[in-house]
């Protein structure tokens, strides 16, 4: 056995992950391979709530995804913005086949279910959060009320500045008007 074969099995027989078969989504660039799962979609996009997170301007918020079909994966984009395919836009469902190579923005992914190369670290899947609430926590600091604080009292604190303003115009403009004349 060649000693990156084995070292891929040591890797593997680390993990818990089953070698070969398994079907991954590799990231050369980041070396890490992330394994697909027949449950669920695999999502990609720059939503903090995807998968693979990608935050680039050209990348849409649910940008593709790869879903089991059977025993195969399905790669279908989702966003409004192109997904390219073994160097070609995609236009609709492709059913992935070994070494099949596509981009997310300027990320390069390739669809595998032979051994990884050594030392590919092997990405765990994160847990995927509900609602925007939980995805994106909102600060909150003691002085500035809550946005439900805002809407239960009405804008009177917004009366109240806007009041506290007018005053302080007028004020410069009467001391303003009195130093002119003398």
């Amino acid at each position: 056995m060649p000693l990156s074969q084995a070292m891929t099995d040591a890797t593997a027989a680390a993990s818990g992950t089953p070698y070969p078969g398994t079907p991954y989504l590799i990231h050369a660039y980041e070396h890490r391979a992330y394994p697909l799962i027949s449950d669920r979609p695999f999502t990609l996009g720059r939503d903090t709530a995807c998968d693979i997170s990608v935050n680039e301007v050209a990348v849409s918020r649910h940008h593709a995804e790869v879903t089991a079909e059977g025993d195969n994966f399905v790669l279908r984009p989702t966003g409004s913005t192109s997904t390219i395919l073994n160097g070609a836009p995609l236009e609709g469902a492709h059913t992935l086949q070994e070494g099949d190579m596509f981009m997310v923005g300027t990320m390069k992914f390739v669809f595998t279910r032979d051994r990884l190369p050594v030392a590919m670290a092997i990405a765990r899947p994160a847990h995927r959060l509900g609602t925007v609430d939980d995805r994106r926590p909102t600060l909150t600091f003691a002085m500035q009320p809550t946005a439900h604080e805002t809407v239960a009292s009405g804008s009177k604190a917004g009366m109240w500045v806007t009041i506290l303003i007018a005053i302080a115009a007028i004020a410069a403009i009467a001391y303003y008007a009195a130093g002119a004349h003398r």
